[in-house]
């Protein structure tokens, strides 16, 4: 979908596969109902149900965003194993209808977490997405 002035382009699509997020080696979230968003020169971003993700290490912060295209996000601090990094994590509660299917989802920063997609890192996967393969 191209959306905005700036003929920003996002997918949004339902992942078919496994994905974990782990924070400093140590899972922070780990679904098979992960929806990922690609946006034109952006990494892909992974969005987690709230079920499949381990909120005890997880503390909302005052900090809200607004994205013109999918609204207003609220964002979250990680503590873990006494690693704090703030606003690393967020959500979406009420996005704009084209991006409903992020409702109550949450994100994280893949400078501080690292993705794994059916047990490969994330730019593995991406990387045979775009080859043309999809096994």
């Amino acid at each position: 979908m191209t959306t905005g002035e700036t003929d920003q382009i996002y997918t949004v699509t339902r992942e078919k596969r496994r994905v974990r997020a782990l924070f400093e080696g140590h899972d922070i979230a780990d679904s098979d109902d992960v929806v990922t968003v690609r946006e034109t020169g952006r990494p892909p971003v992974y969005y987690f149900p709230r079920r499949d993700v381990f909120m005890i290490f997880l503390r909302q912060t005052d900090k809200v965003t607004h994205n013109p295209h999918k609204g207003e996000a609220r964002y979250f601090t990680i503590y873990r194993d006494q690693h704090i990094v703030d606003n690393v994590a967020w959500s979406y509660e009420a996005p704009k209808a084209a991006f409903d299917s992020l409702s109550g989802r949450i994100a994280f920063l893949a400078a501080h977490v690292e993705f794994q997609v059916d047990g490969r890192s994330a730019a593995d996967t991406e990387a045979a997405l775009e080859a043309g393969y999809d096994d």
